[in-house]
């Protein structure tokens, strides 16, 4: 009866690597001609696998870019753990930032058309940016990129900024996506050569031996292999919160920040046979997929599969996704999953609630203020557009109820029940921020400020101080002159926090003091951090008292739902919302369903 509510988390991640990637407005892409790299004999350094030679950014910083951190997973190393890198004969030039592992392109991809299969399986690279040298000791934070799991790569944005004004080496890998990333199948694990090959998560592996070659290596960057924190958005966020919980990540990093996260796992079962009941479905499961492919279950051997050709592997994902979500060409496959060697098999709900389901480290929680607003931006019960281009709210105030009550459940799901359980169980603190900005402006004549606001992934630009990117501001729409004064200062300051975080695991501590002090969330007080500009509220230190049931009861008397088909689609993306942080949907499904029924009877 409500599809909604029957694709469970599939509207919420694709809306969210809808604007991920940057197509919450239709247009052209700006051009990303970056200019030939060349060699910066200040940049030459020795790693274990040999001697390598950087270059410097535009903005001053030394950087090294695509440096092999494993061996190519290809091949019969296809879905098995990643193997050392090998060394190199000679001086290893490291100028290509921009490989990437198989996904789908998407329309903003420099140099691929929408929908082209992308990238290589040899794909595990990494880059490195510091400050110029000489220099030693740096905390280092090392960037796990967003897109859903299918989408992305570590060379989408420059960190010069962030490296440059906190003093850091920032360290950005790729990791396999999609099916080659995560694939769960008995075959495979009867072939495992050794114990992590009968893993689930190779996309998490992947990063787990990026971040073993970080300890490894980063000296010989500056970098103190004892001061690591990882941070990463939305995916990459969620990627985050399974390697604080994974056993083979003890000792690799000192802190963790997840933008946009949560603690979403599947189970075995889900992962290779598929869902119980389409109504808690959540992908695409191995399976599945193999019995697209033709593939019966007698003949689904580890070198049957591991012999598929990448483009009908991915055609046969892209063949079962579900219509739900408008992604195009995207595709579904199940990823993070309680696999017993990456995961323990209670799955990263129960973990989180344990006293030591997570390592003890600091941790920051953030969400955006209006994560999901731009979801309505697609459905014309609430707005209405000219040839797809410029869009308008049919009722302002039905269009920013509708997003509201998902984004506000996203805090409370993946910032709120997090930091309390996090604050009670663990020694270390946990800090907590809610992005706030919403200065875009008009498109055309579209007010963005409204359609947009503070939605998914807005922040990205301002922690790394990167502007200019195309992963960032595909349309240079959201980022104007006349916003670039209060963006750059308030860009300023949450670097800031990030980079005395990566020095000193506390956010108000550090080289860059002079803000705010951003105290830990405790039971007896949860404080949240609020990011805007001085132009409009500041950014400020809040104590946050909502609670579900407050929200609920919001919902219910809100007045500024036109009817219950209003209703009836907030609740639905709410409900939906709160599976895809990794909780139930609590009250929402519920009231969807009361809704949605009273909208389909007869006047």
């Amino acid at each position: 009866m409500i599809d909604g509510i029957n694709a469970i988390s599939l509207r919420v991640r694709r809306c969210a690597l809808l604007l991920a990637v940057g197509i919450a407005v239709t247009g052209c892409s700006k051009e990303n001609v970056a200019a030939v790299p060349e060699a910066d004999e200040a940049t030459v350094t020795t790693i274990a696998q040999g001697e390598l030679v950087g270059t410097s950014t535009d903005r001053g910083a030394h950087a090294w870019l695509g440096i092999p951190y494993a061996a190519a997973p290809v091949g019969d190393l296809r879905w098995r753990a990643p193997r050392e890198a090998a060394a190199w004969e000679g001086r290893y030039e490291a100028f290509e930032p921009a490989r990437r592992c198989l996904q789908y392109a998407s329309d903003l991809d420099p140099g691929f058309e929408g929908g082209e299969l992308a990238g290589s399986e040899d794909c595990l690279f990494l880059n490195v940016w510091a400050p110029p040298g000489p220099i030693e000791g740096l905390p280092v934070m090392v960037w796990i990129h967003g897109g859903g799991n299918v989408w992305g790569f570590a060379g989408q944005l420059d960190p010069s900024q962030l490296a440059l004004s906190q003093n850091v080496v920032v360290v950005a890998p790729n990791y396999r996506l999609g099916p080659m990333g995560w694939f769960t199948h008995s075959a495979l694990r009867d072939s495992a050569e050794q114990a992590e090959d009968r893993a689930s998560n190779f996309g998490l592996l992947d990063l787990i031996a990026a971040l073993r070659w970080t300890q490894d290596n980063i000296a010989s960057f500056g970098g103190d292999p004892e001061r690591v924190t990882i941070f990463g958005e939305s995916a990459g966020a969620f990627n985050v919160g399974a390697l604080l919980a994974s056993p083979l990540s003890e000792g690799l990093f000192s802190g963790a920040i997840m933008q946009s996260g949560g603690f979403a796992s599947h189970t075995m079962q889900e992962a290779e046979f598929g869902p119980d009941s389409e109504a808690e479905r959540r992908g695409v499961s191995t399976r599945e997929v193999l019995a697209q492919l033709g593939i019966s279950n007698d003949k689904q051997t580890a070198s049957a599969m591991r012999a598929i050709a990448a483009a009908d592997l991915f055609q046969a994902y892209q063949d079962l996704r579900p219509d739900d979500g408008g992604l195009g060409d995207g595709i579904d496959p199940i990823d993070i999953t309680a696999d017993g060697i990456v995961l323990p098999y209670e799955g990263l709900p129960a973990l989180l609630a344990h006293s030591d389901g997570l390592l003890d480290i600091p941790v920051i929680f953030g969400t955006n203020r209006d994560e999901v607003r731009a979801a309505g931006m697609f459905d014309d019960q609430f707005t209405r557009s000219i040839a797809g281009m410029a869009f308008f709210a049919k009722d302002t105030a039905a269009y920013l109820a509708h997003g509201e009550y998902p984004s506000a459940t996203w805090f409370e799901r993946s910032v709120a029940v997090p930091a309390n359980l996090r604050s009670r169980n663990a020694s270390q603190p946990v800090f907590a921020y809610r992005f706030d900005w919403d200065e875009e402006g008009d498109a055309i004549v579209s007010d963005l400020a409204t359609l947009v606001g503070a939605s998914h992934a807005m922040e990205i630009g301002f922690v790394f101080g990167d502007f200019d990117s195309p992963y960032t501001d595909p349309f240079d729409f959201f980022f104007t002159d006349e916003n670039e004064d209060q963006r750059l200062k308030l860009s300023g300051r949450m670097m800031a926090y990030w980079g005395n975080f990566a020095h000193t695991g506390d956010p108000s501590r550090g080289p860059k003091s002079d803000t705010p002090r951003w105290r830990p969330w405790t039971a007896q007080g949860p404080r949240t951090m609020v990011f805007d500009t001085d132009a409009t509220k500041g950014t400020r230190l809040m104590r946050y008292t909502g609670s579900m049931d407050a929200l609920v009861q919001k919902f219910i008397s809100d007045e500024r739902f036109r009817n219950d088909a209003d209703r009836c689609k907030s609740a639905e993306l709410a409900a939906d919302t709160a599976i895809s942080t990794g909780a139930t949907p609590g009250p929402w499904r519920t009231l969807a369903e009361r809704y949605c029924k009273t909208s389909e009877e007869p006047s």
